[in-house]
């Protein structure tokens, strides 16, 4: 367990632990292990890209293989992807504690719910959602990942009575910061951005930036069958056409864009993550 409160994480964040005038940014990737095409998005985006922290899915079924190439990549900074929600259609994922310890916060068949509302309807039981979110933390552990941070998959769930405090509990009991909840200010990602203009509005985007703190979300991912097949079933959470493969190849596309790049070194903008951050 971490040596560093997150009281004393978010006192850190809090006062600045960038240098005035300085604009720095953290780009990070959702999903990490929710799909095999998920491993090589992310892989190319850390080595040739402007990818800077890593999202683990532990109830999705490519996280042990996630977890294996964390481990080859030690320098990447690794956090966990708090999940309670399965978003697609016949693409579904169970808890990581049997489900019969954790019925409300499942379907009559084990199976995560599909979207928020679904799952509000429910009335999941807190100490539920807390059990599980400790299990996902603590099996990505046991598998030797070495966790930087948290957030939360899918939406932050605030709204929803306690939700907001076991956050914060696990946060302060792993000592993880909770990235967005760290006074970053966020920058529009571009994930419903229609094909073919991502790399236009990320540029915008990024010539808007000013100093501070920012955090950008990607969910990378590659052109393929897998990847195509994913449809959300919430669509108005989703305005792209069909499936989402092509618009997450087309963010990893962004990472990687040599346009991109150089406008971050034109911009003076510095690339970090928490783990630096709490070097400082």
């Amino acid at each position: 367990m971490r040596l560093l409160s997150a009281v004393f994480i978010a006192f850190l964040f809090q006062c600045g632990v960038t240098n005035a005038g300085e604009t720095s940014l953290i780009v990070r990737g959702d999903d990490f292990g929710m799909t095999q095409g998920s491993l090589v998005a992310f892989e190319k985006a850390f080595k040739e890209g402007i990818l800077t922290c890593a999202s683990l899915q532990v109830p999705a079924p490519w996280f042990e293989a996630a977890a294996d190439l964390a481990k080859k990549n030690s320098t990447w900074c690794v956090g966990i992807h708090l999940t309670l929600i399965g978003e697609w259609y016949g693409y579904r994922w169970r808890p990581v504690l049997p489900w019969s310890k954790v019925k409300s916060i499942v379907d009559e068949d084990g199976f995560f719910l599909r979207y928020p509302e679904e799952l509000w309807e429910k009335k999941p039981r807190i100490e539920e959602m807390e059990s599980e979110f400790r299990a996902q933390i603590l099996l990505a552990i046991k598998k030797g990942v070495d966790l930087q941070y948290m957030d939360i998959h899918y939406t932050d769930y605030t709204e929803y009575p306690g939700f907001e405090m076991v956050v914060r509990k696990l946060s302060r009991e792993f000592g993880l910061p909770v990235s967005g909840w760290m006074e970053e200010k966020r920058l529009r990602s571009v994930f419903s951005v229609p094909l073919g203009q991502k790399k236009e509005v990320a540029s915008k985007n990024l010539e808007q930036l000013t100093p501070g703190l920012w955090l950008w979300v990607f969910h990378p991912g590659i052109n393929s069958p897998e990847q195509r097949a994913l449809v959300h079933v919430k669509k108005e959470d989703f305005t792209g056409v069909g499936g989402v493969g092509l618009h997450r190849a087309e963010e990893t596309d962004v990472l990687t864009s040599p346009e991109i790049k150089s406008l971050i070194t034109k911009k003076r903008i510095q690339l970090t993550n928490y783990k630096e951050l709490l070097r400082k």
